[in-house]
């Protein structure tokens, strides 16, 4: 069984206890940041246990599982989670003063979130194959990464909005 605590639980706490206000875009930059760190952490965990699998010798079974988590991860990612990110955006907008980190995402998102470290843990516990570990971490991964693509379409459109006017 690994020994690999999850950081999530850990980033939750330090935002709720930091004592500072931040600003709409700080706010949509922390959600891009973290949304784009935890998928390139599960990604690489994906990858890492796929190529530590008994399955990498099998490489068309192998390239199969990382086609079939890409795709899946895309559709998730873009069709999904993508549209998760733009309502953050939208709820992000909407406040007129500087609020405390944790208000980076709603309750919903952070239920969410615990939802899928909960499953990443339960994976852990349970000692998972890393052949089926590995995919699914990479498509998660994949999907978050693809949907932070959302954060940054948002901060070009502020600055050209920005520049217009």
């Amino acid at each position: 069984m690994s020994n690999n605590l999850p950081i999530m639980p850990f980033i939750v706490a330090l935002l709720l206890l930091l004592p500072i206000r931040m600003g709409v875009q700080s706010l949509k930059k922390l959600a891009f940041t973290l949304w784009l760190v935890g998928g390139i952490v599960l990604f690489s965990r994906g990858t890492n246990f796929l190529l530590e699998s008994a399955a990498i010798q099998n490489i068309p079974l192998l390239a199969g599982l990382v086609a079939v988590a890409l795709a899946i991860g895309f559709g998730k990612g873009k069709f999904v989670l993508a549209k998760t990110s733009l309502k953050n955006i939208e709820r992000l907008n909407q406040f007129n003063e500087p609020q405390k980190p944790i208000a980076v995402y709603s309750l919903r998102s952070w239920i969410m979130i615990a939802l899928m470290v909960s499953i990443s843990v339960a994976l852990n516990i349970f000692q998972v194959e890393n052949i089926v570990r590995g995919p699914i971490n990479l498509g998660i991964g994949f999907s978050l990464i693809i949907s932070s693509l959302a954060y940054l379409k948002s901060f070009n459109e502020s600055k050209a909005s920005t520049v217009s006017n």
